[in-house]
């Protein structure tokens, strides 16, 4: 059993900021990244297609890995 938490309300603070931008991250990129393959192949919406779910599915999994982390008792 770990005791209370005993970082500064700062480090605390930004370390759930670096988690946000994170999961921002995860849902954002692969969409773009599909979009540029998409550009760059000439295949329309598959790639972005593609990108939408891996984004959905990554961010979805980190964000609840984060909540049942949250959840755990100190």
């Amino acid at each position: 059993m770990s005791g209370p938490d005993e970082r500064s309300p700062l480090s605390i603070g930004i370390e759930w900021a670096s988690r946000i931008t994170a999961l921002g991250f995860e849902f954002s990129l692969p969409p773009i990244v599909g979009y540029l393959v998409d550009r760059w192949l000439g295949s329309n919406p598959i790639g972005i297609l593609v990108g939408m779910i891996i984004g959905f599915l990554v961010g979805m999994m980190h964000l609840l890995q984060i909540a049942r982390n949250s959840s755990k008792p100190s």
